[in-house]
């Protein structure tokens, strides 16, 4: 294969994609626009890469010389002062091309999901054909803005006509030109030079270069793609949308091949580099957000929010749960419906059930607050059971204090522990209590009022309020 040039049209400013930054520039789920393009053009090793910038340059140029993508290739940047149509950003390329022969691969920066085996395969067919001219065409039903591939009764391509400048029959042509294109070095230069602007557009197209290889009896090919989806391009916030569905898309299936099973992948929100273990299940409505790790073996039952999370391997979240900040640990339980807030660190085989919300709260291996409890900026010990209830009274109106317990204590259901206080290892507090002292280890705390039984009290209540219930007309 010859060498390889490539030429990155990035001069857009994308002002329907609102702000003022460089379209190259503009993110995707997981990275620039540009990026993406990078990193699938470096497998080809390509001998230099020329970036067209224009709008906002500076920006483009800062973005550059910062992004690990970059950092691929051997990065040359010409400027497109004025935006005259692709054939002028082009021009203003070569002169970057300098003395370079071989093949100069045309590409735009803001096509974001072609593949580097596509690039690769489109390269490789190219060099196959012995071709001067080689485009990347898929099949677009019309009607459709798409530049169409106009070609001879023997299927030769003669041309390709812009879709304002399309002839009715021309515009029910179904092949559509993509943009990409592979030039041979020695033809680029001269075809480029005598590109003419008459035309809807009044711009200088770079397609009329194609037309002209033909007209010289050159060999001109075009490469099919066989995913369609790969040519997208990114004009509008709705584009934008459409291709992070597409990463996300991606992005899941990679994970299914390394043996994550998604119950239901079309309502999952799976952010860029979220690693998931083999073997865990995913189940509905399943949103794993930010810096968030999944162990091996994992089963999320569904409904799920969790962010910025570690969950280890072999637990069980179940449905409902809100996680954020927080570690999970090996084969401990979440849920249903449980609210673990930031700070949060549950250790090994830990449960903590419906309705309990932490904060701020490390529980080690094997406690357990199984119901309806709130335990915030507090420290639990091992094999702890916190009763239905409880909660740990951290904050006065003015400042927060913590609640530490011990190892193996009971806290007794519907019980309120008011910080600063502390609950020795094997102590167990009666239920109902309002603890506002520290209880010494293996001590039963008992903080409520006395019962009081008075024979009797009721019957005579239900007496007093019969006779003297009016009597109906």
């Amino acid at each position: 294969m010859d060498k390889i040039c490539c030429i990155v049209l990035a001069a857009g400013a994308g002002k329907r994609m609102g702000g003022d930054l460089p379209k190259a520039i503009v993110q995707t789920r997981e990275k620039a626009l540009i990026d993406h393009l990078l990193d699938a053009l470096q497998p080809l090793k390509p001998a230099r890469t020329i970036v067209v910038a224009g709008h906002q340059q500076d920006l483009l140029k800062n973005h550059l010389s910062r992004s690990p993508s970059a950092a691929g290739h051997s990065i040359e940047i010409a400027i497109q002062d004025q935006q005259l149509g692709t054939g002028h950003a082009v021009r203003c390329a070569l002169p970057a091309l300098k003395d370079f022969k071989g093949t100069v691969l045309i590409t735009y920066a803001d096509h974001p999901l072609f593949t580097a085996d596509t690039l690769a395969l489109f390269a490789s067919y190219h060099a196959f054909k012995k071709a001067t001219v080689t485009m990347l065409s898929f099949k677009a039903s019309p009607p459709n803005s798409y530049g169409r591939v106009i070609r001879d009764s023997g299927g030769n391509v003669l041309r390709i006509t812009e879709a304002k400048d399309c002839t009715p029959e021309e515009a029910l042509v179904s092949e559509a030109n993509s943009g990409f294109y592979a030039v041979d070095s020695s033809f680029l230069k001269p075809a480029v030079e005598a590109l003419t602007n008459n035309n809807a557009q009044g711009e200088y197209y770079l397609t009329d270069i194609v037309e002209k290889a033909s007209k010289e009896g050159q060999t001109v090919a075009a490469f099919a793609l066989a995913n369609a989806t790969e040519a997208a391009g990114v004009n509008t916030p709705q584009e934008l949308a459409a291709v992070n569905t597409v990463l996300m898309e991606r992005e899941i299936h990679s994970l299914q091949g390394d043996g994550v099973n998604f119950v239901d992948p079309k309502s999952c929100f799976i952010d860029a580099g979220i690693k998931i273990g083999n073997g865990t299940t995913l189940g509905p409505n399943v949103q794993l957000r930010g810096a968030t790790s999944i162990g091996e073996g994992v089963c999320i039952e569904g409904t799920a929010i969790i962010k910025d999370s570690s969950i280890a391997s072999r637990a069980i979240i179940k449905l409902g749960c809100h996680i954020e900040g927080a570690v999970v640990g090996e084969a401990t339980s979440v849920g249903p419906f449980a609210h673990v807030r930031p700070g949060t660190k549950l250790g090994a085989h830990v449960r903590v059930g419906n309705f309990v919300e932490t904060k701020n709260a490390t529980l080690q291996d094997g406690a357990k607050a199984s119901h309806l409890s709130y335990l915030g900026d507090c420290s639990v010990g091992k094999d702890t059971n916190i009763g239905a209830g409880t909660i740990t009274c951290n904050y006065d109106g003015y400042r927060k204090a913590t609640t530490s317990i011990g190892e193996n204590v009971f806290i007794g259901s519907n019980s309120a522990l008011v910080a600063p206080v502390k609950i020795g290892s094997g102590a167990l507090i009666a239920a109902g209590s309002v603890v506002t002292q520290d209880v010494p280890p293996d001590a039963l705390g008992i903080a409520r009022a006395k019962q009081e039984n008075k024979a009797g009290w009721e019957k005579a209540r239900r007496s007093s309020l019969a006779s003297s219930k009016p009597r109906s007309s």
